[in-house]
């Protein structure tokens, strides 16, 4: 069960650094196949996200309890002018998917095989050698080497028991290279959880402290953000399907922020109605706010109540999938989040990529500054293909979907911090700012 992220292309040469680490929400622009049989092993194989992110992704019900008010204790975020859009605290929280979508089934227990396309045997060679490993450790991998001529490279498959003795700058080093390749899904699509070590991602969750002994030594870093390729070498020391299924929902965890928005008698509310009431609905969003900087004393509560429908029907939240869905030719994903933001009744055309990328291009207009709610952030790569999308909410914050997957949630991240999900894009950040022309 991978995490999703942006694909890369195939055959892509050996880079000569590291290159960006595993995704964790589906690729954006992957296309689901049709039929039941392929449909859920996409379920099971590619959960960001991340995922693995990916960053390898139906409504809920509205029936859910909306999110908790953001604590007036929270971190002020910074950025804007807070009289036109009232003062923004955040509160970080963790969401994980419902135990009831983690599918139990993974399928059979893959092997490690590294492949390095368009690669020789001496490059491979040096990889391994400049990545921290002892002289043995790289002559063990380089016996498990082997020309492939249908990728002009070279295939590892390296002995489990070296595979889990790697340490956590060496296994970072040598997965984040291999993560260039969507050849190498494991890597590519590795779990991610933004956090500062691997008690802070699973000491919350239900998973046995045995099972904890095996992941723990497995994850490795890159910048503000942990990964997990490695659940083939631990499937095999977890016999309990319940227990797996635990591990599964622990390591789709999902760093996200409460947005609380704070006021007082001295809020302007007629500016901050304006901001928050984009798409005609100032007049939906004024009795709030006059309300609560109408109160005693300073009031804060959850940004979320100032939303459009769609996206406060989303927000914190996982896709609910049907078999219509499988149906389908792609999972709800980051370019079907932003360009229905304002949308009473989502547009499904915006499943299709192509077609997404075409309408931002045609109904809106791009913009440079004073950012407002609703602007959509598109993310390119150095050739000026889209790989993601967010939409801007305030102060450098952004709601959206990391890919295509069922077990990525809909989440408000900082902006900057979406570098953690597509790294592999860090060195060619390429934000475009879109606007609506009839808002």
């Amino acid at each position: 069960m991978a995490r999703p992220k942006p694909p890369s292309e195939p055959g892509t040469d050996l880079p000569g650094k590291p290159a960006a680490s595993a995704g964790r929400a589906k690729p954006a622009m992957l296309v689901v196949p049709r039929g039941w049989l392929v449909a859920v092993l996409m379920i099971v194989l590619a959960p960001w996200l991340i995922v693995a992110m990916l960053y390898s992704r139906v409504p809920v019900p509205a029936a859910v309890s909306p999110a908790p008010a953001a604590a007036a204790t929270g971190i002020a975020t910074s950025g804007g002018d807070p009289g036109a859009r009232g003062q923004l605290l955040t509160t970080p929280i963790v969401i994980s998917p419902p135990v009831e979508y983690v599918p139990t089934d993974w399928g059979p227990i893959e092997p490690p095989t590294w492949h390095f396309p368009n690669a020789t045997m001496p490059q491979v060679e040096a990889v391994f050698a400049g990545s921290g490993l002892s002289a043995g450790e790289v002559s063990a991998l380089m016996a498990a080497a082997k020309p492939a001529p249908a990728i002009k490279g070279v295939i590892v498959t390296p002995d489990p028991a070296l595979a889990r003795s790697l340490k956590p700058d060496v296994r970072a080093h040598i997965y984040l290279m291999l993560a260039g390749t969507p050849l190498n899904v494991r890597q590519r699509d590795a779990y991610r959880y933004y956090g500062s070590s691997a008690e802070a991602w699973l000491a919350a969750s239900a998973v046995s402290a045995e099972t904890r002994r095996l992941v723990d030594p497995l994850i490795y870093r890159q910048g503000d953000f942990l990964y997990f390729a490695d659940i083939d070498l631990v499937r095999p020391h977890i016999t309990d399907a319940a227990e797996l299924q635990r591990l599964a929902k622990a390591l789709l965890r999902e760093a996200t922020l409460l947005v609380g928005l704070r006021l007082d008698e001295r809020a302007d509310v007629d500016r901050i109605a304006e901001y928050w009431g984009r798409g005609g609905r100032r007049t939906d969003v004024r009795p709030l706010l006059e309300s609560v900087a109408g109160a005693d004393g300073p009031q804060t509560f959850d940004v979320s109540h100032l939303l459009p429908t769609f996206a406060r029907q989303h927000l914190y939240r996982y896709p609910r999938v049907t078999l219509a869905d499988l149906e389908r030719t792609a999972f709800v994903n980051c370019f079907w989040t932003a360009l229905n933001f304002f949308n009473q009744e989502p547009d499904d055309r915006y499943l299709d990529d192509r077609w997404a990328i075409e309408r931002l291009k045609r109904d809106y207009y791009i913009v440079h500054d004073q950012l407002q709610l609703g602007d959509i952030a598109a993310f390119a790569d150095a050739r000026g293909r889209y790989f993601h999308a967010a939409v801007y909410l305030a102060d450098n914050l952004v709601f959206g979907k990391n890919g295509n997957s069922p077990l990525a949630p809909w989440t408000i991240v900082p902006i900057e911090r979406l570098k953690g999900y597509y790294v592999e894009y860090a060195d060619e950040w390429n934000v475009i700012y879109y606007r609506r022309k009839d808002l």
